[in-house]
């Protein structure tokens, strides 16, 4: 297993960011690798499904579902992942120190779902991916206006 946190500070209410993190819809305007996403089951609160496609190496698309484990506007943000390569969970952790200003940290546990000793590389490789997508979210959210 995998384990892997970092922070960031965005310039906007943990409200703001909190929903743009639950909203799966908008995954692929800061998570790189995602090609789309639609909920297969919920109202994106907790239990709610997503079905989350991702462009892998060498431009292969893989399937990446996962599944809302905590929903605690806007405290916390929590998920497993259900389907493809890599499997395991995370959580999105929102603190709001100085009004408009929130500092997000993503904690992350993952696995290769496979027994194939190359798809380590593939789950270390996820990690710096999904960590990094938080310097997007941060320049992105930073960027729109108050």
């Amino acid at each position: 297993m995998l384990h892997g946190k970092y922070a960031v500070t965005i310039l906007r209410p943990a409200t703001v960011v909190f929903d743009h993190i639950a909203d799966g819809t908008r995954n692929a305007a800061w998570r790189g690798p995602v090609i789309e996403v639609a909920v297969l089951a919920g109202d994106g609160r907790e239990g709610t499904v997503w079905h989350q496609m991702l462009r892998g190496s060498g431009g292969r698309v893989a399937e990446a579902d996962y599944r809302v484990t905590v929903f605690e506007r806007p405290q916390t943000f929590g998920f497993e992942l259900i389907a493809g390569p890599v499997r395991g969970d995370g959580a999105y952790t929102l603190v709001e120190p100085v009004a408009g200003e929130t500092t997000l940290t993503l904690a992350l546990n993952l696995r290769p779902s496979g027994i194939l000793p190359g798809l380590t590389g593939l789950a270390r490789r996820q990690m710096a991916t999904e960590l990094d997508a938080l310097d997007r979210l941060r320049n992105l959210l930073s960027s729109r206006t108050r």
